[in-house]
């Protein structure tokens, strides 16, 4: 019994970590960090002016964490630490027990 208790916090500590995780595949250069509003354009939505295709970006999240707003915001975070503007042909993926939500991070002029 003394064991089992242990094991179940540490269980229930690992149930608790990461439940949102963005990342990056870079298909171009990116820039320095880009601090003002990243706009998303959803896949199927016409894209106006110049892109430069920096990478492309994921997010999944799960619980609480797999709303769009939550994934959206995640793949903002990523494409500005890019220093790109914009996430362009964003799909979002709503499963039963997690999201994910895949674009191009660009700077759109």
């Amino acid at each position: 019994m003394k064991r089992l208790i242990p094991l179940v916090a540490a269980i229930a500590a690992l149930s608790g970590c990461v439940t949102l995780r963005a990342e990056h595949a870079l298909t171009g250069k990116p820039r320095p960090a880009y601090s003002g509003e990243v706009k998303i354009v959803m896949e199927g939505a016409p894209t106006t002016g110049q892109v430069d295709e920096i990478a492309v970006v994921n997010a999944i999240g799960a619980g609480q964490d797999s709303s769009l707003p939550v994934i959206l915001k995640a793949l903002q975070n990523e494409a500005a630490s890019l220093g790109c503007n914009a996430v362009i042909r964003v799909r979002y993926d709503q499963g039963t027990r997690q999201a994910s939500a895949t674009g191009v991070a660009a700077w759109v002029e």
